[in-house]
């Protein structure tokens, strides 16, 4: 990967960070180019529990703008089963 996709992927994680709100470690986040176009994978810990969430795009801006999407549902999804399953 190039330097300058480096910083792309470095800006993503940032933005990832900020869908994902305070409590949340972003792990990291990773790039896979495949033939169905660019897969984005956010890796975080939340409530103790490493997660993840990914999309795919026909580019890595395609795929960046549907992992912000699915970085929120998932957030409320598994923010709503951590409060679920506390004793």
């Amino acid at each position: 990967m190039g330097e300058a996709e480096d910083r792309y992927l470095s800006e993503i994680g940032r933005d990832c960070e900020g869908v994902l709100g305070p409590g949340v470690e972003l792990l990291g986040v990773e790039r896979e180019d495949r033939d169905d176009g660019v897969r984005l994978v956010a890796r975080y810990q939340l409530e103790g529990r490493a997660r993840e969430s990914a999309a795919t795009g026909e580019s890595a801006v395609e795929a960046h703008a549907l992992l912000r999407d699915q970085l929120l549902l998932d957030r409320v999804r598994f923010g709503f089963s951590a409060w679920v399953e506390r004793p």
